[in-house]
């Protein structure tokens, strides 16, 4: 079962039953919505904007009173509704719905939120994570993050390593994979080390899988595993090959990977091959 099934099993089977209506604390910022609606000049204004718009009003208008079902479903429908511009409706209610008091909604808000990419959205998406009651829209508030690729996203997903939730701890290194390697370089790989060390079998190997940046921190670690893994542990051998293709290896790794050209799994002994042939492409070029 992957990490997202798991989440959504954990999350959703309390709320099958029940459609309660929220209590609107603050009906003043819902009406802020409607003043950043903007009247259209004559000829200016397309028919397919004004439509756009005009279904954002209506989800606007229909959100205060929807049970927490219904509103789900505007905040998955109006993601739909996001243009080249006007489009602060849209947001507007992303950012209600993201302090929704039912978790199914705030879940939905963070993954709308990931869609449209808007920095002007980051910093709730960041909040979020960070500060969410809920683990589960942590969880996915960590993942709608790692789609910005925002280098000042790091602190977060370092933060998220030391949740007690593995799934928490498998996203947030994914989510430090996923930025560029000078932001890597600099400081995360020390996070990357200590997320190869995690007691979660399934964070280590996702950590493997994952790893993009080339450094040589990183392949003491990634060559440590693979000289370790005993002949049947074919997924941390697999997940260490993947991680290494691309580094000159030392005498003692290519000792390890000639041998694993004999191993009994056909994926391993092709991955091994790979693995030799970039080596011995990059021996060349020295």
């Amino acid at each position: 079962m992957t990490a997202e099934a798991c989440r959504y099993c954990l999350f959703f089977s309390p709320y099958r039953q029940g459609t309660g209506h929220i209590r609107v604390k603050n009906l003043a910022l819902f009406l802020l919505f409607f003043f950043c609606i903007q009247p259209a000049g004559c000829g200016v204004f397309q028919k397919s904007d004004f439509v756009r718009v005009q279904k954002q009003r209506e989800a606007a208008l229909r959100y205060p009173g929807a049970n927490w079902i219904e509103r789900r479903d505007i905040v998955r429908a109006v993601v739909d509704y996001y243009g080249k511009d006007r489009n602060d409706l849209v947001i507007g209610i992303l950012t209600y719905a993201a302090q929704d008091p039912q978790p199914a909604v705030r879940i939905e808000a963070v993954q709308s939120l990931a869609k449209i990419k808007s920095d002007r959205t980051l910093p709730l998406v960041k909040k979020t994570a960070l500060e969410d009651r809920n683990d589960n829209v942590r969880w996915y508030a960590i993942r709608a993050l790692r789609s910005f690729r925002d280098p000042s996203s790091a602190d977060v997903f370092i933060r998220g390593l030391e949740s007690r939730d593995w799934l928490i701890r498998e996203e947030s290194i994914k989510g430090i994979c996923s930025l560029d390697d000078t932001t890597v370089r600099s400081r995360l790989i020390p996070f990357i080390i200590r997320a190869l060390n995690d007691p979660s079998t399934s964070v280590m190997l996702t950590t493997l899988r994952w790893i993009r940046t080339r450094d040589d921190r990183l392949y003491a670690a990634i060559s440590e595993k693979l000289r370790n893994a005993t002949e049947y542990n074919y997924s941390l051998i697999q997940a260490s090959l993947l991680a290494l293709r691309g580094y000159q290896l030392d005498s003692k790794t290519k000792e390890k990977v000639i041998g694993l050209l004999l191993h009994n799994n056909p994926q391993i002994r092709v991955l091994a091959l790979r693995v030799l042939k970039k080596d011995s492409a990059l021996e060349k070029q020295e």
